[in-house]
């Protein structure tokens, strides 16, 4: 179960990550409602990964017989490593940068 985890986890969590760090400086040039196509395509090709996890952990693992108990445990394993690996990759390439105030743009008052 571990490896059929790992790998739909990992692929679904980069293809998330992926897509988000492609088309964010793009958003403005693309449009509000191209931009909401590629985000709910993203959702959905990250979801059927979840679906061929299940699929091959049945196959493979199972010998082509599955409980509901074990496909839901093997399909949330897989949701919260996609999780975990969208999270990671996003906080790595949205790290806030220290900013330095120059002294001819800041304004006091008296």
């Amino acid at each position: 179960m571990k490896k059929t985890v790992l790998t739909f986890g990992l692929i679904s969590g980069a293809l998330s990550s992926l897509m988000m760090v492609a088309t964010v400086p793009f958003a403005h040039r693309i449009g509000f409602n191209k931009a909401l196509i590629v985000g709910y395509t993203t959702i959905v090709l990250s979801f059927l990964l979840v679906f061929f996890g299940i699929r091959s952990y049945r196959d493979n693992a199972s010998n082509g017989q599955i409980t509901f108990t074990k496909a839901f445990a093997v399909g949330i394993s897989i949701t919260l490593t996609s999780w975990t690996t969208t999270a990671l990759i996003r906080s790595r390439s949205s790290r806030p940068r220290a900013r330095v105030l120059q002294p001819s743009r800041c304004k006091f008052s008296n």
